[in-house]
């Protein structure tokens, strides 16, 4: 059975999807089959992995004023016009089934996996209507286990299925959580060493072990210390922390290093497609102690 590794911090800009994204391909690149299932509204690991391009330009905006005066030209008044013309403009691309549809029970999870270019690495996408399936799933029976039931369908078909998650708590972070329900199980929390990232990692680890106590789960927890400096402060807490949470903690840290990481992000790949950076070194690094766990 798939080992399932879920990556959540209640806390943004720590390295959740970079890490998700490079564990995928770097675990791929090992000959490992790879589901990464993106529980982030905000879509950003899909656009990537998908090769999604985000960018405007003036092909679309032709396209829109195409559309805006062929919808006049149906007796619409103006205002209904431009609405269905934006319509149109949004709507296109679209993906069929996503993550939504899968914790809604609206598809199977086999109909939302999707093939990337990616050797190995399969995804199921998201898209911001995810930020109405926590209204849904509260107002549903069992609300937490959807992820986990839909997991179990296809888990022998993969070695690691890694979800990526949403910086704040709701019914999404608990599927995330429950779905890691066997022992061998993962929960990583990317920890930033800074006030913000030291009480995401404590409110993280509170909700983790409320879990633990709620359900009869069999994961692990593991701290990854991302965007780390050089400085005196950030060396300290990284030895204090791999000093007192011992195991709990990846020997593995990764550096900060934001040129390398913002250009694949514009050029739409992940770091450890082309990079030889010191962060995708350390990337790497993390690939292989994940692989000496299992």
């Amino acid at each position: 059975m798939a080992k399932v590794i879920s990556i959540i911090a209640k806390k943004g800009g720590c390295g959740k999807s970079e890490t998700a994204m490079d564990l995928s391909y770097g675990l791929g690149c090992q000959g490992k089959k790879v589901l990464l299932c993106d529980a982030d509204p905000q879509g950003n690991t899909t656009g990537i992995v998908l090769g999604i391009d985000q960018e405007m330009n003036e092909e679309s905006v032709n396209e829109f004023h195409d559309l805006y005066r062929s919808f006049l030209t149906d007796k619409e008044d103006a205002f209904m016009a431009a609405y269905k013309a934006l319509q149109k403009v949004v709507e296109k691309g679209h993906i069929i089934h996503d993550m939504h549809d899968v914790l809604e029970n609206n598809c199977t999870i086999k109909e939302a996996i999707q093939k990337t270019r990616f050797s190995n690495v399969d995804i199921v996408p998201a898209s911001s209507q995810l930020l109405m399936t926590d209204l849904a799933l509260k107002s549903s029976m069992n609300p937490s286990n959807r992820l986990r039931r839909a997991i179990q369908e296809i888990e022998d078909s993969y070695d690691y299925v890694i979800i990526d998650n949403q910086p704040f708590e709701n019914s999404l972070t608990y599927n995330a959580m429950a779905a890691c329900y066997k022992e061998g199980d993962l929960i990583i929390i990317p920890t930033k060493i800074n006030r913000g990232g030291l009480e995401g990692t404590y409110g993280t680890l509170t909700t983790a072990l409320e879990w633990l106590q709620v359900e009869q789960l069999g994961y692990d927890v593991r701290i990854l210390i991302t965007m780390t400096n050089r400085n005196r402060v950030d060396q300290k807490w990284t030895q204090a922390l791999q000093e007192a949470f011992g195991e709990y903690v990846f020997q593995t840290t990764i550096r900060y290093q934001a040129k390398p990481v913002q250009e694949a992000s514009l050029k739409r790949e992940i770091l450890l497609e082309r990079s030889k950076s010191g962060v995708a070194d350390d990337y790497r690094k993390l690939v292989e102690e994940i692989l000496q766990m299992s």
